[in-house]
């Protein structure tokens, strides 16, 4: 099982694109993932998966475009 950590940038700033994290932690633990954790309220994603790398980023490529297109 590999490590990952995913940086978001520019999420809860100023009031404007706003991500909640618990909901973010649910969202990327329905996709999979295990001890999903995110750090303070800036998109910081830390998790584990089974899953390859490549496979990971498309997915997330895929999720974030899906669900939170301004990241």
């Amino acid at each position: 099982m590999g490590n990952y950590v995913v940086l978001l940038r520019g999420v809860n700033v100023g009031g404007k694109n706003k991500l909640v994290m618990s909901d973010l932690r649910q969202q990327v633990t329905d996709m999979g993932s295990v001890n999903v954790k995110t750090y303070i309220n800036s998109g910081n994603l830390f998790f584990q998966s089974d899953c390859p790398r490549a496979n990971i980023s498309s997915r997330f490529e895929q999720f974030f475009a899906d669900h939170y297109p301004f990241v």
